[in-house]
Order: C-alpha cells, then sequence, then structure tokens
C-alpha cells in the first residue's frame, strides 16, 4: 500500500504494518519517516531493535537467521534493512519476496526496509511490488526550489514558531536548497526565539550580515555590480580549500538560471513578469533586475562557457589557475571588466 509521507502519522495512530519500505531523494525526509515508525513500534512493544546495512557483498541468510531466532530479551523486535542501492541483486531480490510473502513476519516483528532514490525499472521490479502489496512504501520527492520556501515555513510551524514567509524566504536562499541545513537553521530559530515570536528585522540584519562573506554573499555582490565587494569578500573566502568547488557550482546554477531569465526577457520585454515566472524571491529581485540590465545574454553565454573550462581545471581536465580564473569571472560579471560581445 502506499502512503504519502504527510499521511504516514495518521496511519500508524490506526495500524502498524508488519512491513514499512521508505525510500526517495531527500535522505532527511527518509530519517524523518524513520524516526515516526520507531516511535510508533515502540509504543506497540517493539523494543529490540536489529539493523542491517545492505551492499553487494551482504549474505542475505543473515536475515533469515535473524527472523526465525528467538529473542532472549523480547518478544518484539524490529529488523531494519538500509539498502546502499536499489540494486540488491537476483540474491536479494528472492529473499525480499520471500520474507515479505511469507508467513515469517507475524504480530512479533517488524521489518523496516529504506533506501534511496529509485528508478522506474526498480520500481517495477518483483520485490518491490511484493513490498507495496503485503507492506506500506513511502516515497519522498526531492523538494523542488519553488517549494522549498512552503517546507521551511511547514517546518517551522510544527516547531512552534510563527509563520514568517521573508524568513523561510532568506533561510532557503542561505541554505540553496540543503534540508538538511535549513533543518539546523530552523532549530536555531527555536532556541532563539522559544516563545515561537520572531524580531523579523532583527533575524534578517543578521542573517545579511552573516552571508555577506559566503559564497553566496560573493555571488550577490558580484550580480548587483559591487566589484569592491566582491574583491573584499574574495579575500576573506580564498584561502579555503573547499571554495573553488562550491563557488563555481553556485555560480553555474546562478548565471544558468540568469540566461534563461535573459531569453525569456527578451520575448516578453516585461522584467517583473519575468521575475514572477521563475519565482524570484522579492529580497532577490533587485539583483536580478541589476544583472539582467547589466549583462546581454551574449555575455552571459560566454561567462559560462569560461566557467565551463573553470570547472574542467578544478577536476584536472585542464590546466588554468582557479583561483585568478574564479576571481576574474566575479569581476566579470560585477561589470569592472567588460568582455567583447
Amino acid at each position: 500500500m502506499k502512503i504519502k509521507p504527510q499521511q504516514l502519522n495518521t496511519q500508524l495512530a490506526n495500524k502498524l504494518d508488519t512491513i514499512y519500505f521508505v525510500f526517495g531523494a531527500e535522505i532527511l525526509l527518509i530519517e524523518q519517516s524513520l524516526t515516526q515508525i520507531n516511535k510508533a513500534a515502540k509504543q506497540a512493544g517493539f523494543n529490540e531493535k536489529v539493523s542491517f546495512e545492505i551492499d553487494a557483498n551482504f549474505d542475505w541468510n543473515q536475515i533469515f537467521v535473524e527472523i526465525s531466532s528467538a529473542s532472549l530479551f523480547s518478544p518484539k523486535r524490529i529488523i531494519k534493512c538500509r539498502l546502499k542501492t536499489g540494486k540488491i541483486g537476483i540474491k536479494g531480490a528472492k529473499t525480499l519476496v520471500e520474507i515479505a510473502s511469507s508467513t515469517f513476519l507475524l504480530n512479533d516483528i517488524l521489518l523496516i526496509v529504506s533506501t534511496g532514490k529509485l528508478d522506474m525499472a526498480q520500481q517495477k521490479s518483483k520485490w518491490f511490488k511484493t513490498l507495496e502489496q503485503f507492506g506500506s512504501t513511502v516515497q519522498h520527492f526531492e523538494v523542488q526550489s519553488n517549494h522549498l520556501v512552503g517546507w521551511i515555513a511547514n517546518h517551522m510551524a510544527e516547531l512552534g514558531l510563527e509563520t514568517n514567509t521573508e524568513i523561510a524566504q532568506s533561510i532557503a536562499f542561505c541554505t540553496e536548497g540543503n534540508l538538511t541545513v535549513s533543518m539546523q537553521e530552523i532549530q536555531k530559530l527555536k532556541m532563539a526565539y522559544p516563545n515561537g515570536k520572531i524580531t523579523t528585522q532583527e533575524y534578517l540584519e543578521q542573517a545579511n550580515q552573516q552571508s555577506k562573506y559566503t559564497v553566496y554573499g560573493l555571488i550577490d555582490a558580484a550580480l548587483f555590480g559591487n566589484s569592491s565587494q566582491v574583491n573584499k569578500i574574495y579575500q576573506t573566502l580564498v584561502s579555503d580549500t573547499a571554495m573553488p568547488v562550491q563557488l563555481s557550482s553556485s555560480l553555474y546554477r546562478e548565471i544558468k538560471s540568469v540566461i534563461e531569465m535573459s531569453v525569456e526577457l527578451r520575448q516578453v520585454k516585461d522584467i517583473n513578469t519575468v521575475l514572477q515566472n521563475h519565482r524570484v524571491w522579492n529580497k532577490r529581485k533587485p539583483v536580478i533586475t541589476n544583472v539582467l540590465k547589466r549583462h546581454p545574454y551574449q555575455r552571459l553565454q560566454k561567462l559560462l562557457l569560461s566557467l565551463g573550462r573553470i570547472d574542467r581545471s578544478i577536476k584536472g581536465m585542464d590546466n588554468l589557475n582557479v583561483i585568478n580564473e574564479l576571481h576574474t569571472l566575479l569581476l566579470s560579471l560585477a561589470g569592472e571588466t567588460q568582455w567583447d560581445q
């Protein structure tokens, strides 16, 4: 039986199945569902837990041995199987089908299987269909950027924090879609504002101050055309060995997005419509508007091509001085060095 993640708690309150299979693209969301299942299981008297990390070399007979062995401590046991991938081989597929469809799992054993994202072929396999038929499957999809603010706002509310779109937007931008980091920021908010009432202006000023000297603050300075700020921030970050990789990937996503808006702007002619179509947050509208006005489509494409060669150099497939080239590209984006169109 398929269960939507938001329906899981209700289902657990009504009935605890003998099999749960949780999978998807977001590790944090998978862990949240597993926590809900474990909590319900504990309330139902499942006090003993055995875990298996399953890779290509795993001996599937271990699970049969565990299920058939009598427990010395508790009549109710949880058997957790974390699949490294959905490619479990013929033996693994046969074992899961046999366990799920047989009388092995009685009232004293709860089987919890989890893994990451599965392709459509894996979701059509016999072992997947069997788990779905005899148990409950919970699939977590990737949280898209246009849903991220809502996701953050909902989790703020769950922790007793007042709903605040501006703060949710700020967290979404600073964490760049990383749900684990987003949740950490929400938990920090709860500690800072235990009564749930957030001083919005104070928080945004603090967040803005902190973001000035990050990769994201650096990119925004370049997009806004502030070359002196680019130089200042770049010098503070240049000693971080992880900076080139993070900056390169973040710049690529940002410039690619701006190019898409630039193409649309040539057709629509109204910048506000373009910003709305691409769900640009209010806080970032001045930044994106500025770069769209300063850089034509051709120049943005040239920047993206240059960034491609920088990325190849980071991976050892080209010989550019990455630190210098990234700095030059940022200054070009800021408008200090005008490239020929």
